[in-house]
């Protein structure tokens, strides 16, 4: 079995996410076994030995590099010492630019809530194996207001869209091997209807419902099932705990 440990990076008085991550995760494949670590609810790192951590989104008012970033910054440099490989929606992939030398803000166009149109995979991305499977051009749930203004040195640039530069990034050195998204492949578009509800907020207008186009199930995850298979490859190729 695939040992995930999956980092909720929500704290009280907000819904937690990784329950639905690691549903959405075991809903892809059968032989992965999710822990669970909330460390703004107090919880601490979980024993390993883990083969992957994800790092999930995040309904917080403040950007990652904000003291209240610090418990967060705190895990990202313990799990970092595994040396597995690290995934990141939105906050998630917003903390790793910021822990690997890059910069977040929020954004100038404001919050990008519901679906984010028209993502757009750049050169290196139509190649990336993280992106597998993709049209050049696609819409993809999403909710947020920051996001990364600068990349990382070394960082891979793998999707944008005419809201974000980044919308999806890859980073790979010795130590370190993360990908990530800004948009969240790991929601349905009723998830995102319900973090909208939470906030009074209303779905964008959309011809995109859950089953059809983007927003399968198959279609909308197709980043976590190619990491998943990144996981599981270096994990035998290496024997990486």
């Amino acid at each position: 079995m695939t040992r995930i440990l999956i980092v909720d990076s929500n704290g009280p008085g907000l819904p937690a996410l990784g329950p639905g991550f690691a549903a959405v995760l075991q809903a892809i494949s059968r032989k992965i076994t999710c822990w669970l670590c909330a460390p703004y609810l107090g919880q601490g790192l979980p024993e390993g030995p883990f083969d992957g951590v994800v790092f999930t989104g995040s309904g917080v008012g403040w950007c990652v590099d904000a003291p209240e970033g610090r418990i967060l910054q705190d895990i990202w440099r313990q799990v970092v010492c595994w040396k597995v490989p690290i995934w990141g929606s939105c906050n998630g992939m917003q903390l790793a630019a910021f822990m690997l030398g890059g910069r977040c803000a929020a954004s100038p166009h404001g919050d990008e809530d519901g679906l984010a149109k028209a993502i757009t995979l750049t050169d290196i991305g139509r190649s990336h194996p993280m992106m597998q499977g993709r049209a050049i051009q696609f819409h993809a749930p999403a909710v947020h207001r920051d996001e990364v203004e600068r990349l990382p040195e070394g960082a891979h640039l793998l999707a944008r869209n005419d809201h974000s530069s980044v919308q999806a990034f890859a980073y790979e050195a010795e130590d370190v091997s993360f990908w990530g998204t800004q948009y969240h492949p790991e929601f349905s578009l009723a998830d995102v209807e319900t973090w909208l509800a939470d906030r009074s907020k209303p779905l964008p207008d959309t011809e995109e419902r859950d089953g059809q186009g983007d927003l399968t199930l198959a279609t909308r995850t197709l980043e976590l099932q190619n990491w998943l298979a990144h996981v599981t490859s270096r994990h035998r190729t290496t024997g990486a705990k």
